[in-house]
């Protein structure tokens, strides 16, 4: 009975810290903190601590009473600077009103349609848009290398998902703190190569994973859903159609603020379990399996 109590137990206290993560902290309002920037949606709000990132405020009023070390983008809402308030970044807005900006903003202040704001706004979908591409290629790659590994792992996603995203919580959790221990061992020289080995078998773990998620959305979003079907296709049919399609559309997620943040964390946690509980697509168990000894 305490067996059947552990798994959902485990989700539980999983998306409790999720919530913890977030929801706002150092401010009042509606606000997200997300990858270190700070969002806030239609809603009164004060920033009265120093904010790390950048600020983004869509249709809300928010006072400014502490620095923020990045850029403020505002659109359609009213920013107000006092006491201390100022950007160390640039200014951007749209259909907005600011107030007291004089002398607060290091950067420069320039309106979102205009050259200089469209460039500035376009930073970071530059960025995400480049790890598109890099995890584009490498999806190719992998697909063409080890297609039937990555439709079996794929297949593991959508019949065992609790399981997948369980294994990959505690995986994560195991790897962080065994990070944290071999960092100790760092001054005895001995600590470097562990620490070493285990990030290369992290970024592989996540890497593999997350393309066989991809595969796992493609397939349940544009796959066949009978042999007739899959057999009247000339496109969209094969391993590697499904893994582009599901990394379109994630990739599309991912260019969404805060949601894009939460959805590729979570497909994070389920690549990292489906990459173990499926030992990289070949089923095959970890361990030497139990064989009774003979008489």
């Amino acid at each position: 009975m305490y067996r059947r109590l552990v798994i959902p137990l485990m989700v539980l206290v999983a998306l409790l810290s999720l919530f913890a993560v977030v929801l706002p902290t150092d401010a009042t309002g509606e606000e997200r903190h997300l990858a270190g920037d700070t969002y806030v949606f239609n809603d009164e709000a004060t920033i009265e601590q120093p904010l790390p990132g950048s600020l983004q405020v869509y249709g809300g009023n928010v006072t400014i009473a502490a620095a923020i070390a990045g850029d403020l983008l505002v659109a359609g809402g009213t920013v107000r600077f006092i006491r201390n308030g100022r950007v160390n970044g640039n200014l951007i807005y749209a259909a907005s009103r600011i107030e007291g900006a004089d002398d607060r903003v290091r950067g420069h202040i320039y309106p979102l349609l205009s050259l200089e704001g469209a460039a500035a706004s376009m930073t970071k979908s530059a960025v995400v848009a480049s790890l598109m591409l890099a995890w584009m290629i490498a999806s190719i790659v992998v697909t063409l290398m080890n297609g039937r590994e990555i439709r079996l792992s794929s297949l593991e996603v959508r019949t065992s998902a609790l399981h997948c995203f369980v294994l990959g919580l505690v995986a994560l959790t195991s790897l962080v703190l065994t990070a944290i221990a071999f960092s100790y061992l760092v001054p005895y020289m001995i600590g470097i190569p562990l620490l070493a080995a285990l990030g290369v078998f992290g970024v592989l773990a996540k890497a593999y994973g997350m393309i066989a998620v991809f595969h796992a959305v493609g397939t349940i979003v544009a796959g066949a859903r009978n042999r007739k079907q899959l057999a009247g296709r000339k496109w969209l049919r094969g391993d590697l159609a499904m893994v582009v399609i599901g990394l379109l559309i994630l990739g599309a997620i991912r260019f969404v603020p805060g949601v894009g943040t939460i959805v590729w964390s979570l497909a994070s946690v389920f690549g990292v379990g489906v990459a173990l509980a499926t030992r990289f697509g070949r089923r095959e168990p970890w361990f030497l399996e139990f064989r009774a000894a003979e008489a």
